[in-house]
């Protein structure tokens, strides 16, 4: 079953920033149907070098010259980060004269190796776009209910997921890619030998998801040093499992050193991982707010990204404990967002304009059950707008 991807729409129709680069990289975690997309895409003339075969990848190690002299534009190469000294050709095919933008489609799966040949080799020739998993736009018609809502929070991000019921499927395809994940990425490209540890310390951040993070809390429940945590933080943002989310001022210099909250990308990842193993159990149990919450960071992020378009996403928080979840940052406009299970209830709802910016938007309460305006408690108009967290049309106003 294919779901259409929304990026579907920009490649075969660019944008105008598209247009400056004859080279498109694409870096998402696995398995989220990078591969598959771009090969939907492809017009019949594109050749294609999948360096997952171990055979084309050890031609292209032992003799990178003589195989870089078959490459021809258009030319599409899946997961260059198994071949980083085809780099050097790929910039010889891009600044061929006349060369027409995004003939050159690449793809990786971390973000670690590839950005370091990129930085040095493509500087000026490459367009980096994120392809994530499935959103809910994607998935389909939304969930009318809570439980519907946390069966599709379940299902994950995967295609291959979607419409899998059978919990003990879900666990065997989930048990995998940690291993996958673990094996080619963590040991293979990275030489992290402590495999029992990390695995530990992945599952440990699962279950701090939502939260402030705390490094030395974590390394400590995963036997490491502060150290090999922080490490360990930065190689799972770079594989793209996690984002650090940092506190908004206006003094990005202070946004960036202040302590940031962690977040998974995938929110069914992020419980499966907690050790929940059926979505009722999470919907009903002490998570579930955490997970929602994961939920609609994802949604927010892969709203963006997966329609080339750059934002920045803080969360707002006062010394007296007023806090706002995600203050959503784009095309000139502040979307202050706001993150609840069930009816949002005005008295515990911060109220923002003295505080806020003129560049910032209505704000939006993000609620899991399906709110009308006029449903809106009295207490939250007109700076707080109910709305369902498949309906993110109002983050594409401009300023």
């Amino acid at each position: 079953m294919w779901f259409k991807r929304t990026y579907e729409d920009i490649l075969l129709h660019p944008t105008e920033a598209l247009r400056l680069f004859p080279v498109w990289l694409f870096l998402g975690p696995r398995q989220v149907g990078k591969s598959s997309l771009l090969l939907r895409c492809a017009s019949p003339d594109r050749s294609v070098v999948n360096l997952d075969d171990l055979i084309i990848r050890g031609r292209a190690h032992r003799d990178p010259a003589l195989f870089a002299a078959d490459l021809r534009a258009p030319l599409l190469i899946d997961e260059i980060q198994y071949a980083p000294a085809l780099l050097s050709a790929i910039k010889r095919l891009a600044d061929q004269p006349g060369l027409p933008p995004g003939s050159i489609w690449l793809t990786g799966s971390q973000s670690f190796e590839v950005m370091r040949g990129v930085r040095e080799t493509l500087a000026g020739r490459v367009a980096i776009l994120n392809l994530l998993g499935l959103s809910d736009e994607e998935k389909g018609p939304p969930p009318l209910t809570p439980r519907e809502a946390f069966a599709r929070i379940w299902s994950t991000t995967f295609p291959k997921l979607q419409g899998v019921s059978g919990l003990d499927a879900i666990d065997l395809y989930l048990s995998s890619y940690l291993q996958t994940y673990i094996e080619r990425d963590v040991r293979e490209l990275l030489g992290i030998q402590k495999r029992r540890e990390f695995e530990i310390f992945v599952r440990m951040c699962a279950l701090r998801t939502g939260q402030v993070l705390n490094v030395v809390e974590i390394a400590r429940d995963a036997g490491i040093s502060p150290n090999t945590a922080k490490e360990w933080i930065s190689l799972l943002e770079d594989s793209f499992l996690i984002r650090l989310i940092h506190p908004h001022h206006t003094n990005r210099t202070l946004r960036m050193i202040k302590s940031p909250k962690l977040y998974f990308l995938d929110a069914g990842l992020a419980a499966w991982l907690a050790g929940w193993r059926d979505p009722e159990s999470l919907r009903l149990g002490p998570m579930a707010g955490a997970i929602y919450e994961t939920h609609v960071l994802g949604e927010l992020i892969r709203h963006f990204r997966h329609r080339a378009r750059e934002m920045d996403i803080s969360y707002w928080r006062t010394r007296d404990g007023q806090e706002i979840d995600f203050l959503v940052e784009s095309a000139g406009r502040v979307h202050p967002i706001e993150v609840k299970m069930g009816t949002p209830d005005g008295r515990l709802l911060p109220k923002l304009r003295p505080l806020s910016e003129p560049n910032w938007a209505t704000g939006r309460v993000l609620s899991l059950l399906h709110l009308s305006p006029g449903s809106v408690p009295a207490t939250l108009a007109p700076d707080w707008l109910a709305a369902t967290t498949t309906d993110l049309s109002f983050l594409d106003q401009r300023a």
